[in-house]
């Protein structure tokens, strides 16, 4: 297992210990009445955020690495950051545990599907998806996901005190590790995101903006809900991207866009944490 590896695993699982002090029960259980949010997720993560991708790669007449690289990250859904950043907008932490472990699982169909699409416009040449590996990563980061999650949740039932001194702790480890991945993925490839063509950086920007702009949909209610959801989907699984990139034509460019969406990405979702948190601390409007 490399560093880089352990370092996510070890990020995952402090987000998810974080988050899961916070939750409860009753939140979970709050989150199964409300199809909304999940429905607007899956709509997003299926068929809008892949479908511009796809459609505006044809537009510029992008091929190549680019295609492979974008095409990857936007039909990767899940990404295990993405309910950590909620809980800095303070979204809904419940809904956004849920919707992240949904598209995480729904990844599975949703990147195949479209990278056969990719293939049939691109002949992209990409080798059969290793799909056993794949489901065994994604399970292996549910695992990653739950097991934290359950152990912040009873502590938060059990021992309350001792989970507000669990979450002070697991939350600056989850955020050093993440801040710390993104400046090393920085550092790492700043001499060669130029490689990267303008027009990818802009289809990268859009299908981002698409991802936050969930925000807007109708049906999600308060803020809080409306956070969950634009965090959740605006994050992808770039481990699962990088992982199928591997397996692609020219990986190592494969591989820098891939890396080069996710910086777009924090950035983004970052930017976007001081809005969400002003909004949610709002009080909401009272019916006239």
């Amino acid at each position: 297992m490399s560093l880089t590896s352990v370092v996510l695993a070890a990020l995952l699982i402090a987000a998810m210990l974080a988050v899961g002090t916070t939750v409860d029960l009753a939140g979970l259980a709050r989150v199964l009445r409300r199809p909304a949010p999940v429905a607007v997720a899956v709509a997003a993560n299926a068929l809008v955020m892949p479908g511009l991708a796809v459609l505006l790669l044809a537009v510029f007449d992008v091929s190549g690495p680019g295609v492979v690289g974008v095409v990857l990250a936007a039909a990767a859904p899940g990404g295990g950051s993405g309910a950590l950043l909620a809980h800095h907008a303070r979204a809904d932490a419940a809904l956004a545990v849920s919707l992240q472990a949904v598209l995480a699982v729904a990844g599975l169909v949703i990147l195949p599907a479209w990278l056969t699409v990719a293939e049939v416009r691109w002949e992209i040449g990409l080798a059969a998806l290793p799909t056993v590996d794949a489901v065994l990563l994604v399970a292996g980061s549910l695992v990653g996901q739950l097991v934290p999650l359950g152990v912040g949740m009873w502590l938060r039932a059990r021992r309350p005190q001792l989970a507000v001194r669990v979450h002070a702790v697991a939350r600056r480890i989850a955020d050093v590790l993440l801040a710390g991945i993104v400046l090393w993925s920085l550092l790492a490839n700043a001499h060669r995101l130029g490689e990267v063509p303008l027009v990818v950086y802009a289809v990268i920007a859009a299908v981002v903006a698409v991802g936050l702009a969930t925000y807007a949909s109708p049906g999600l209610g308060a803020a809080s809900g409306r956070g969950a959801v634009a965090m959740t989907t605006t994050v992808r699984n770039l481990s699962l991207a990088l992982f199928v990139a591997a397996f692609a034509p020219d990986p190592g460019r494969v591989i820098l866009t891939v890396l080069a969406y996710g910086l777009v990405m924090y950035a983004a979702a970052v930017a976007a944490i001081g809005p969400m948190r002003r909004a949610a601390a709002r009080p909401a409007a009272r019916p006239v």
